[in-house]
């Protein structure tokens, strides 16, 4: 057993490696994630699907920390810093990654940086479990959204929308939310302006570059 964790360790480390090769990451890059791990990963797919082949329920932001590249994320456990392999080995299906990177326009990068700095202030907050804009937690995609914001109000590197819990196909509040919601003795945001993964994904400020899992470049 212990021979066959090793064998298969040692074959992501060499496809990661091949990946690594095939395509640099940069500093300010995005990084979609599809988890497909949990019930809440679930709920969000069905509840923020796009015309994308994709459904991404996580999203982080890659950063140069101390001249090594890092994924600056919102997770359960709060803002924090995480390793690109981490990441990329958080979710394998077949030994690869799903995961998409993209890169913002030109345009928006000359706010890169000072989103960067403003994100790093952040590390060690907690998560927003309530998925509501303007506490002093963040969920995943909130945090590159007020990162953004912060470096420029005045230009929508990413845009509010107004959130909903319900399934397309019926219209109804998905009886997963409406139970989570019941725990956290608050109401459902609905119809309240937030921002998904998904929806970060399709903006028109961004470039989807390359896919993981096909280990493919996309532009």
């Amino acid at each position: 057993m212990l021979v066959k964790i090793k064998l298969v360790f040692f074959v992501f480390i060499i496809s990661l490696t091949t990946i690594q090769a095939q395509f640099k990451l940069k500093q300010g890059d995005l990084l979609f994630q599809d988890l497909d791990t949990d019930s809440i990963a679930n709920a969000i797919e069905k509840v923020t699907k796009t015309i994308l082949p994709y459904n991404f329920t996580h999203v982080g932001i890659v950063v140069k920390k101390n001249g090594k590249l890092k994924v600056l994320e919102a997770v359960s456990s709060g803002v924090q810093l995480t390793s690109i392999e981490t990441f990329l080995k958080r979710n394998l299906v077949n030994n690869k990654p799903k995961v998409v990177a993209a890169r913002l326009k030109s345009e928006f990068k000359p706010f890169i940086k000072k989103a960067i700095k403003y994100g790093e202030t952040l590390i060690g907050l907690s998560y927003d479990n309530a998925y509501t804009i303007g506490d002093n937690s963040y969920y995943c995609s909130e945090l590159v959204y007020e990162m953004f914001h912060n470096a420029d109000p005045n230009k929508e590197t990413f845009q509010l929308k107004p959130m909903t819990f319900k399934d397309s196909s019926t219209n109804k509040t998905l009886d997963f939310w409406v139970e989570y919601y019941q725990r956290l003795q608050t109401k459902i945001p609905e119809g309240e302006l937030g921002i998904n993964p998904n929806g970060m994904s399709v903006s028109p400020n961004i470039i989807l570059m390359y896919d993981y899992y096909l280990a493919k470049k996309l532009n």
